[in-house]
Order: structure tokens, then sequence, then C-alpha cells
């Protein structure tokens, strides 16, 4: 019994884990990120973009999150990824 409430445990916290917020993304992106760049970045015609799949997207966020010294945690960058993905890039819809 005590097996089955770890494993319970764990799932718990992975999928609260797994759960973004787009809205806090967009506040993230918003405040931190047009300090920078506007949008235009992520409309450009994808031959001119950086970024062409999602694994590149999370790696750029990351840097410019370590470029500007934001105090991101982990989480606040997984929402901005999130919330650019579904904005912009569309990743996560086109392998559906």
């Amino acid at each position: 019994m005590r097996k089955i409430a770890l494993l319970f445990t764990s799932l718990l916290i992975s999928n609260l884990a797994l759960a973004v917020d787009l809205d806090e993304g967009k506040d993230l992106y918003d405040e931190d990120c047009t300090k920078c760049h506007d949008s235009s970045v992520f409309t450009r015609p994808a031959a001119e973009r950086k970024v062409n799949d999602f694994a590149t997207l999370k790696k750029q966020v990351h840097q410019c999150v370590a470029a500007t010294g934001a105090s991101w945690f982990d989480e606040d960058e997984e929402n901005v990824v999130a919330y650019l993905d579904e904005n912009f890039y569309k990743f996560h819809q086109n392998k559906e």
C-alpha cells in the first residue's frame, strides 16, 4: 500500500510539473523579452528563423534568459516556451 501511495504521489507531482501557464508565459515575455525584440523575430519566414523546432526554441529561450540575467525559474522558461510555441511557432500542433 505504501508503494502505491508513493507511486501516486510521484505521478501527481510529475503531472503538475508538466502543466504550463500560458498567461504567465505571456506576462514574462511582455515584461522581459520585449526589452530586446518584438514579435517580428517569431513571425518572419521560416527560412529566415534561427528556431525551427521545439528543442531549439527551448535552447534559445534559455540562452536569452542567461544573456539578460533574468531571474527566472525553470518553470518560467517552460511557460515562455509554451506561450511562444502556442502563439507563434506551433511546433506541438504540427505533430498531431
